[in-house]
């Protein structure tokens, strides 16, 4: 559910999710990088895989 982008809070059921956060924060890390990186391929297109190199 949490890839999917529920909030902690609705996962958890729970108010406050800080010392959740603290502790099993780290394991979001891969999640943000992806979110990144799909939000940077859909504002700049996919510029890594060309590698500077046109076709045709």
């Amino acid at each position: 559910m949490l890839a999917q982008g529920t909030d902690l809070c609705v996962v958890l059921g729970r108010s406050n999710v800080a010392i959740t956060k603290d502790v099993y924060g780290h394991l979001v890390e891969g999640q943000k990088r992806a979110a990144a990186e799909l939000m940077s391929s859909a504002l700049l297109g996919d510029v890594g895989s060309h590698n500077g190199s046109h076709e045709g």
